[in-house]
Order: C-alpha cells, then structure tokens, then sequence
C-alpha cells in the first residue's frame, strides 16, 4: 500500500525542496546535502521508468494547494474564479491572445437547373435591351412587342449552414436568353448599382465575388408577384422606374418612388 503524506507535513516542509519518500520508508527523507561538515556522502540512486514520482508530487502540490484554499475564511460559495486561482497556483499560466476581428465564409451556392420567363412590372411594362448592355423598361404593343427579352433565371439552392435563404426566398441569377449577360450588383461610390456583365454562372458558386450575381427571388403567392433582393447587398431591390425607357436599376425603397414589384410568364 503507497504511503500518503500528512497534509501538515506537506504545508510545513516547501514544495521547492526536493522532498522524497522512500517505498518502505514511512518518514521524510531529504536529498543529502554537500557541505563542509561531510567529507563523504554516500548515496544510492534508483532509476525508474515511467512518470509515477513525477505524477505523484504534482499530486500532492495540488492537494495541498487545494487544502490552503478551502481552508481560507470565506463568506460565500466556491466560483469559477477559485478554481481558477487554484490552477493558477499549480500550473504554469497559459496567457491567450484575443482577436477582434472575425471573418465569415462565403455563401456556398449549388446550382441546380435554369428556367426562362417573360417578365413585367406591375404596371405593364417589359424589359428590353438596348446596345450596349442597357437594360430599360417600357411599354411595348404589337410588332414591337418582339424586342422584349426574355429572362434566363438559373437556380440555386444553399448549400450548408452558410448563406441559407429564409422561406419563400430562391437564390437565382439573371440572365438574358439568347445572352451572356447577367444583372449584377456592385458597388458604385457609396451605393449599389446594377450592371449586365458578360459571365457563365450555370454552375456552382462558392466565391464571395461571384455573389454580386445572386438576387434572392421572393414570391408572394396570393398576389401572383416576385421581387429579387440583391444578396451582396441586403434591403437592395431590382426596380423599374415610373418613367417609361429608363434604365432598370436598384433600389433600397421598393415600390416608393418606383417599382421593385414583378410578374413573372413562362409563356
């Protein structure tokens, strides 16, 4: 059976000293010292393999470190911060570097299929493009209804936990039958604005640049209407203006001073 120190004894003797306990020896037994008084010491050494003295005193300096520490007055529970003084007095401090900044990973976006549509705003009015890449909106009837264009929306869905739509909302990208073409939306100054870029996004897209082409498509079922939300720039909407032959733009007040509201035909 091991021997086990009284905790006195421990609290009395320092824990610097190299104290040792022999295995059939029930004192304590310092490590002999070299003086002048002592002209010849002799000194037996056992080597042993493993970690078992080590393990043992690291032990018994937490025992009575955690002696010390509950026998101090104290008028209220034991907290985290104790144990924590606790450790501080057993183990080497570990010192920990904080950073501020974060950084979010791109949304992850899986393409799945492409679906063609004509689309008009709420007040009748189509898409047509104009040379060089301007899109504008404008009412067209009769033979000239054949300069309309006709919209190429590819679909997503969010691939992980990154870059999930809410219900109701279909990550897609827009693009020009018959076209390379893509709305985009980018930065310009201090505010958004939306381009036609010349672009293949029919595939997966995990890089945060190529976001600029993502719009999330919210459908409100009861009226039969969609809007498309930029998703590189929340609360920016595609709009219309009231004017007839104006350019198709972004806003961040839909349906205030123009029209962010569409309907969609698969004819």
């Amino acid at each position: 059976m091991a021997f086990v120190p009284d905790l006195d004894v421990l609290e009395s003797s320092s824990l610097s000293e190299e104290t040792f306990y022999g295995p059939s020896c029930l004192c304590l037994q310092k490590k002999p010292r070299l003086d002048s008084e002592h002209t010849a010491v002799g000194v037996q050494v056992t080597v042993r393999k493993g970690r078992g003295a080590r393990s043992f005193r690291q032990a018994a300096v937490l025992v009575v470190a955690m002696t010390k520490l509950l026998r101090r007055p104290t008028r209220r529970d034991f907290a985290d911060s104790d144990l924590s003084a606790l450790l501080e007095e057993v183990f080497e401090p570990v010192t920990f570097q904080r950073l501020e900044s974060s950084y979010a990973g791109a949304p992850a976006f899986r393409y799945t299929r492409s679906q063609s549509f004509d689309i008009f705003d709420i007040n009748q009015k189509c898409f047509v493009l104009e040379s060089p890449t301007q899109l504008v909106a404008l009412h067209l009837q009769g033979p000239s209804s054949s300069q309309k264009v006709r919209l190429n929306i590819a679909l997503y869905r969010p691939r992980g936990p990154r870059g999930s739509a809410g219900a109701g909302q279909t990550p897609v990208a827009l693009g020009i039958k018959g076209y390379k073409l893509y709305m985009s939306c980018v930065l310009s100054g201090a505010e958004p604005t939306l381009q036609l870029e010349e672009a293949d996004v029919t595939r997966d897209i995990d890089s945060a640049e190529l976001t600029r082409f993502v719009f999330y498509r919210l459908d409100s079922p009861a009226e039969g209407t969609t809007r498309f939300e930029s998703a590189a720039f929340p609360g920016w909407f595609i709009c219309t203006s009231l004017q007839p032959r104006q350019p198709v733009g972004i806003t961040n007040r839909p349906d205030q001073v123009n029209i962010a509201t569409y309907k969609l035909s698969g004819r």
